[in-house]
């Protein structure tokens, strides 16, 4: 079980918050959108956060890449690790709407104390969607959906009988605000993912999980900002969260984000986990059956 539910927070971190959003916008001062809905006088990067997102989308023709790195590792009863490598150009064709494909690659594993060791891979794609509803410079907030379905192919664990299809999809609603001009910014995030398997045991067909995000930033220069970010994670199995308990866990780290030049900006965040039960209960070794001990993200993107 440790090793399939390992395999599924690798996966939700491929396609849900950590390596969808691309950050197009620059932390230097931009003209304000087309849009009075999602006028921004000052563009906040969506990766000044961490893990957390902020709400702010790619202006109207912008486009660019990112390269996200994301590794997990720690868990109760062995060794536990996963990578996640995506691949995505984001941009807008309509005023306030940010659409951006992605592929990416994930690796997995487990091996139990005295016992052998378990892989698998994915590689997939799919296609991030976010529409911005409020902006800051209008409405003091900003308020952000993003839609992101992928699907994949799945080859290793025998816990999942061999090749594997899998379905996915996450919907995020993304707040953040200046709350102290100039100097901080903050950023609350509610994430619903769900994974789906073709072909599988009973049980493991469907897993779903639900996080809470809140994040603080500053700007330390015009290029730097630096911030912390906690979260609170519950898992379960069923699409829509309404299966068998899997786990919970508890988060914080530090974040931040540098702004190399016009084009390219750089950022990580490493998440350590603070409080985590599953279905064995709580225990001293945090890193649970679900949730790993660490969560660590870097991320290198260009804007056209």
């Amino acid at each position: 079980m440790f090793r399939s539910a390992l395999f599924a927070t690798a996966l939700f971190a491929a396609t849900g918050a950590y390596a969808a959003d691309l950050g197009v916008k620059k932390p230097s001062p931009m003209a304000p959108a087309p849009s009075a809905s999602c006028k921004e006088t000052k563009g906040l990067p969506v990766d000044a956060f961490g893990f957390a997102t902020g709400s702010d989308v790619a202006d109207l023709n912008a486009w660019g890449i990112a390269i996200d790195n994301t590794y997990v590792a720690g868990g109760r009863g062995g060794r536990a690790y996963g990578y996640t490598g995506t691949l995505q150009i984001s941009g807008s064709f309509f005023p306030c709407f940010e659409l951006g494909p992605y592929v990416f690659y994930n690796i997995a594993g487990y091996k139990p104390y005295g016992g052998v060791e378990r892989q698998g891979t994915v590689l997939g794609g799919g296609v991030e969607m976010k529409y911005k509803f409020l902006g800051r410079a209008t409405h003091g907030v900003g308020l952000t959906l993003a839609v992101s379905p992928n699907v994949g192919r799945y080859n290793g664990f025998s816990i999942y009988g061999g090749n594997d299809a899998v379905f996915a999809n996450s919907y995020r609603v993304l707040l953040d605000g200046e709350l102290v001009k100039g100097k901080l910014f903050g950023a609350l995030n509610l994430e619903m993912f769900q994974a789906a398997y073709s072909n599988t045991l009973p049980g493991f067909r469907n897993l779903s999980q639900f996080n809470v995000r809140g994040a603080l930033t500053s700007p330390i220069t015009d290029s730097i900002y630096f911030g912390a970010e906690a979260s609170f994670q519950v898992a379960k199995t069923g699409m829509w969260m309404d299966g068998r308990f899997r786990a919970t866990a508890a988060y914080i780290g530090p974040t931040f984000l540098w702004a190399i030049n016009d084009k390219f900006t750089l950022n990580g965040t490493w998440a350590y986990q603070v409080y985590g039960n599953d279905k064995s209960g709580p225990n001293k070794q945090l890193g649970t059956a679900v949730f790993p001990l660490h969560q660590v993200r870097a991320k290198l993107s260009y804007a056209f």
